[in-house]
């Protein structure tokens, strides 16, 4: 299944789901052979067997091959790290991100999404790339948040270098050998000199933030993380942990918010008549237009665990070893669930709904669910809120190519016309 994957993951996937239903087995590797070069992965759809996996105890671990390859590019910070190291890290972090904490934010969003839309470059009537737009206003709050700064000088570099991580990084998952990365062959050596210059980018910033203003007070996220310490045990985060910490929200925290903003604003752009309802509409309204963006195209579009032991899944027997995935992109598309699944419609999540909990899973579930899912929401909400009241936004294509990478990409410019209401 490789070369499956790697044309088309997602028409795979899909096509998979409706072939053979909630609980599908793909084999990689030769139909014969060690473990090391063949082995099956179970995808799980259907939103009883989602909750197996997410919340089921010392059943399911992320020491699996996806993850490992995560942490050779970005570190065991909270995204990849496991068991009891993870656990000391979420209790330490979790203090962070509360919703009061996170609303002391929203006047840098703001402020920020204000300077999207007076941004020279959204001349009314001008074609704009909505991804870039909306890549710089994510980094540059996530950037604020963390430094008490702008990092206006490393955005372009960020830019450049997410693309190619996270294609290297998913082309290094995929492989059924993976050779180690001090191995001097080609792609490691590439890997290793794209990694290097990541690595440069948060070190600089970091050295910077430590050499700004000696001995003043700060009530910066970076500043925050070097007092954390975890309620049980009193213990710091090291060094490494802050460093790979800063990584994650950095690069993740950046990526999922703006590609969540990207194909909402595309999805307004194509339903116009919807766009005015949400751009007159109250917060709630324009928070389910959020929503039911990332129902369509999940940022976080699939995760995957490890069977520590012999389990069942939906009544199916999953052997210890076994990879098992899961994917919001296929399950945001369950038609038990969502009628006319592929259409555009964000009064699905106002109201009242008795969908089971799993039916809808953007930000994951169980206690590994997204730490930052309260400062997206409200990051992504300002967002949309600021530019909308300003002007309507007119999406010049119909339909995107999409690129699943680490997370759910367009594959190309998103190209938009934004014309003042």
């Amino acid at each position: 299944m490789a070369p499956a994957f790697r044309r088309d993951m997602l028409g795979t996937l899909l096509d998979g789901f409706h072939r053979y239903g909630d609980v599908v087995t793909y084999h990689f590797g030769p139909r014969w052979g060690p473990r090391a070069v063949s082995q099956n992965v179970v995808m799980a759809h259907h939103p009883d067997g989602i909750h197996e996996v997410f919340t089921t105890p010392r059943v399911f671990s992320r020491r699996t091959t996806g993850f490992q390859v995560l942490t050779e590019f970005i570190g065991a910070g909270l995204l990849t790290s496991d068991g009891e190291v993870w656990l000391r890290q979420r209790r330490t972090l979790q203090p962070l991100f509360t919703p009061r904490r996170v609303a002391g934010y929203t006047e840098l969003m703001t402020a920020e999404a204000e300077r999207v839309a007076a941004d020279p470059t959204v001349a009314p009537g001008s074609t704009v790339d909505l991804h870039h737009l909306m890549q710089r206003y994510a980094l540059r709050v996530v950037g604020r948040a963390l430094f008490g700064d702008d990092v206006d000088e490393a955005i372009p570099q960020l830019q450049r270098l997410m693309p190619i991580l996270s294609d290297l990084a998913l082309a290094r998952a995929l492989q059924v050998v993976r050779a180690p990365l001090r191995w001097p062959t080609p792609r490691t050596r590439r890997i290793t000199r794209e990694r290097a210059a990541q690595y440069g980018i948060v070190d600089a910033i970091i050295a910077r933030h430590a050499d700004r203003e000696p001995g003043a007070e700060r009530d910066d996220m970076l500043s925050r993380l070097h007092t954390a310490r975890d309620p049980e045990t009193g213990q710091p985060l090291s060094t490494e942990e802050i460093r790979d910490q800063v990584l994650v929200f950095l690069l993740a925290g950046h990526e999922t918010t703006a590609g969540a903003l990207t194909f909402t604003l595309h999805l307004l752009g194509r339903y116009p008549e919807i766009q005015d309802r949400v751009a007159k509409g109250d917060a709630d309204l324009v928070r389910a237009a959020l929503l039911e963006g990332m129902r369509l195209y999940p940022p976080a579009y699939s995760t995957e665990r490890l069977a520590d032991v012999d389990t069942t899944i939906a009544g199916y027997q999953v052997p210890a070893g076994t990879r098992v995935m899961l994917s919001s992109f296929v399950t945001h598309r369950h038609p038990d669930f969502w009628p006319d699944p592929d259409r555009f419609d964000p009064d699905r999540f106002t109201g009242q709904h008795t969908r089971p909990r799993y039916a809808y899973f953007p930000f994951g579930g169980g206690p590994r669910s997204c730490i930052g899912e309260h400062f997206a929401l409200l990051e992504a909400t300002v967002l949309l809120r600021t530019l909308l009241a300003r002007y309507r936004v007119e999406a010049l294509d119909q339909r995107l190519r999409l690129a699943p990478m680490i997370t759910l990409r367009p594959a190309e410019p998103v190209r938009a016309v934004l014309r003042p209401r």
